[in-house]
């Protein structure tokens, strides 16, 4: 466990995971965050967490990969209504290769990515909804030739991280000798790590923000969210460190779905009505339809069987956790 890993990320929702589980394996960390003091406070005693400030995801960072034995990849730009196509793409799809690029010419032999299960669907989500299994063969259509950067920001993030996707598996077969991982987590919901920075926006405590919508519509109306798929994210980041310790499968690109289960909206209500009745009133009320969230099976018998994933933390206890966030978040702001 005497392993240098090099993080991006790692102020994130679910990259200070990744980092509060490293650490706690013994792993010694390099961390990159735009803002050293802000990954500071979340990590103020960390003894084996090394910081560096790199200010762009396609900066150079060859001094900060040398002596590293593996790289984490993380970082990415969140879509949302100010994020241009432009910013997403960049970040998504160059950042992510620059680092990758830069992290096998550094000599580096394993380099774990983490992507978006969006990536097996088209734009419209359709196979999420099928009955058909969904395995890691599926991807988006999208080419370089075919990208509008002028769509949504959802589906920018979406078609940038599949295209990043597509071209690490034409690196892997250039370099055979490095050792490539992708993980596909679905919505990601659940406790935040201690001193995690959050701020006056709701949308600080991380994809949690999605749920919780569920007690922030209004009592009217359902969220306009449609992912079902769901992982706790002590869990997705779980996946992170046994990456690390996989070895190169033969025939196989590793590219890994991480997935626990799926949820309803009329689960989670009862979920909370039932653990948390002093919500209950924020709920939507009895008589909405509720819209259908994405439920096609994902096959998770790989990264059973690759990464030795077989374990994850109840549903219940994940929505909760996410669910209690937001309740933490409203005090904090007097809300």
């Amino acid at each position: 466990m005497n392993q240098l890993v090099f993080v991006t990320g790692a102020t994130g929702f679910i990259g200070s995971h990744v980092v509060t589980q490293l650490l706690a394996k013994g792993y010694r960390v390099r961390a990159a965050a735009r803002s050293a003091p802000k990954l500071q406070k979340i990590f103020p005693n960390a003894s084996n967490l090394e910081i560096v400030e790199i200010p762009t995801l396609t900066s150079d960072y060859t001094e900060s990969l040398k002596g590293v034995d593996a790289v984490i990849h993380m970082a990415a730009e969140l879509f949302s209504k100010n994020s241009s196509g432009d910013q997403i793409f960049e970040a998504g799809y160059d950042g992510t290769l620059h680092i990758v690029r830069q992290t096998i010419e550094a000599g580096i032999r394993k380099i774990i990515v983490t992507g978006t299960f969006a990536s097996l669907f088209d734009s419209e989500l359709n196979p999420a909804y099928g009955t058909e299994l969904v395995d890691a063969s599926f991807y988006h259509p999208v080419t370089l030739e075919t990208l509008d950067r002028n769509q949504p920001p959802m589906a920018m993030y979406q078609q940038s991280k599949t295209l990043a996707d597509r071209e690490i598996w034409k690196l892997a077969k250039v370099h055979p000798d490095i050792d490539f991982t992708v993980l596909l987590p679905p919505a990601v919901f659940g406790p935040l790590v201690p001193n995690f920075p959050v701020t006056d926006s709701p949308k600080s405590i991380g994809t949690n923000y999605n749920l919780a919508q569920i007690i922030t519509s209004g009592t009217e109306t359902y969220p306009a969210y449609r992912l079902g798929h769901l992982a706790d994210v002590r869990d997705v980041a779980r996946a992170h460190i046994l990456a690390l310790a996989t070895p190169p499968i033969p025939g196989r690109d590793k590219r890994f779905i991480i997935i626990n289960t799926t949820f309803t909206w009329k689960m989670v209500l009862d979920l909370i009505r039932r653990e948390r009745p002093e919500l209950a009133h924020r709920l939507p009320k009895e008589g909405l339809v509720p819209p259908r969230l994405t439920d096609a099976p994902l096959d998770k018998t790989f990264a059973a069987e690759g990464l030795d994933l077989n374990e994850f933390i109840p549903w219940e206890e994940t929505v909760l956790a996410g669910i209690d966030v937001q309740v933490a978040w409203e005090k904090q702001n007097r809300i």
